[in-house]
């Protein structure tokens, strides 16, 4: 029998296990049935390679993008886990992982967490999830309460990266009466069409994206 994605995680110590932040049975209702396909997984956040890991065996015939902003990650690279080092605030760094490596199955930010880079890298990223994939955006909770003086910063899109998806879900959800309503972002216009659903859970969110665009 396979392993769940909880106990890879586990054995690999990354945090979103079920003995720290209890993210990957929430992940893995989406995810197991694409697990036995040969995916391209894209995780913004490498740190101690626990969490690429992972993915790495979950998706047991995939392939992991893991890009980081520290050239010592380099070193968890292997046959199946590439390593890019590229800095997720940039919008030339994100255009190039974007035509590099991309489409993506799957995307997961747990980057920086700054309000700005996660919606920035969601803006350019998710347009590049192929049909019926999925992208994941952790640690929400950075929007809220005593981490905002942390990672608020510039706040250059004048929103969290929370609020930014409870607009889009706005769109996502009641589009048919917003005929004279625009979006905080004018990105979201082209965004909400490409998106199945979006799943909320403690700090994180799960969006899918449409198999055909709306």
């Amino acid at each position: 029998m396979l392993e769940t994605l909880d106990a890879i995680g586990l054995r690999h110590g990354t945090d979103k296990a079920s003995d720290r932040n209890n993210l990957l049975a929430f992940y893995e209702q989406f995810l197991e049935k694409i697990r036995n396909e040969r995916v391209c997984v894209l995780e913004i956040g490498v740190l101690n390679g626990g969490s690429a890991r992972t993915w790495r065996d979950y998706f047991h015939r995939g392939h992991v993008i893991g890009v980081d902003i520290d050239p010592e990650t380099r070193k968890y690279a292997d046959d199946r886990l590439t390593i890019h080092i590229a800095d997720q605030s940039s919008v030339t760094d994100l255009d190039y992982i974007a035509k590099r490596f991309g489409p993506f199955d799957l995307i997961i930010d747990d980057g920086s967490h700054v309000w700005d880079h996660q919606i920035l890298t969601f803006k350019h990223l998710m347009p590049c999830v192929a049909a019926g994939g999925f992208y994941i955006l952790e640690d929400l909770d950075t929007s809220y309460g005593k981490y905002v003086s942390n990672y608020k910063q510039a706040n250059i899109f004048g929103i969290s990266a929370a609020e930014y998806l409870k607009e889009l879900s706005d769109w996502v959800v009641g589009y048919r009466t917003f005929e004279n309503r625009d979006p905080a972002d004018p990105d979201i216009r082209l965004i909400w069409p490409m998106i199945d659903f979006m799943a909320f859970s403690c700090g994180t969110a799960v969006i899918k994206r449409l198999i055909k665009a709306r």
